[in-house]
């Protein structure tokens, strides 16, 4: 939600700024000296592209994460299924030898199996949290490594926007020239590499 919101910022913007480039450039020569101010202090407008689904497909260090990251929860449901059958027997065992129990050890063992139910509820809150917590760190760290690259890409290419396309999201057209994708995921996919090297 917070890259979709960040994406129609960026989209906005440039479109006021595309806006208010038209609306001076329409001006007569002689109206005004605007035109030729915002010309020299931002100089032309260069913006690129790349498309965000491919580029997540294709970075190995999205890939290497989202394994890691299926692992973790798979594993995390595995014991929380164990405790959950374990838990499951004990009942199933209480009530087949509740009637030969006598009111004091029915009232402790039903008190010991609602314990126990409480800390699954507990366990699986915390597992949750967990992986959404580990989750949201790993994107993160994912988000970062490509702002920083794509900061100093931009530098480098003299791109004063790169913008993120999806399909369906802000950006509906865009010319083929411009996308970077294949460039992106080359370059991110080699200092992913050298850095695991390392």
């Amino acid at each position: 939600m917070k890259s979709l919101n960040l994406l129609i910022n960026v989209v906005l913007s440039v479109a006021v700024i595309l806006l208010f480039a038209l609306h001076f450039s329409s001006k007569k020569p002689g109206d005004s000296d605007t035109k030729t101010m915002i010309n020299a202090k931002s100089g032309s407008l260069n913006v690129v592209f790349f498309n965000s689904d491919s580029l997540m497909s294709q970075y190995e260090m999205f890939k290497n994460e989202r394994v890691i990251m299926e692992t973790k929860t798979k594993q995390a449901e595995n014991n929380f299924i164990a405790e959950q059958k374990k838990f499951e027997k004990e009942a199933n065992d209480f009530q087949q030898r509740a009637q030969f129990l006598t009111i004091t050890d029915k009232e402790a063992k039903q008190e010991k199996l609602y314990s126990e139910q409480q800390r699954l509820v507990q366990m699986e809150q915390t597992l949750s949290a967990q992986l959404q917590k580990e989750e949201a760190e790993v994107s993160k760290r994912i988000f970062d490594t490509i702002e920083v690259f794509l900061k100093d890409y931009a530098k480098e290419n003299n791109y004063t926007y790169v913008l993120s396309y999806t399909r369906g999201g802000g950006i509906w057209y865009a010319d083929q020239g411009l996308d970077i994708t294949s460039d992106v995921v080359k370059i991110l996919n080699e200092r992913y590499k050298s850095t695991k090297a390392e």
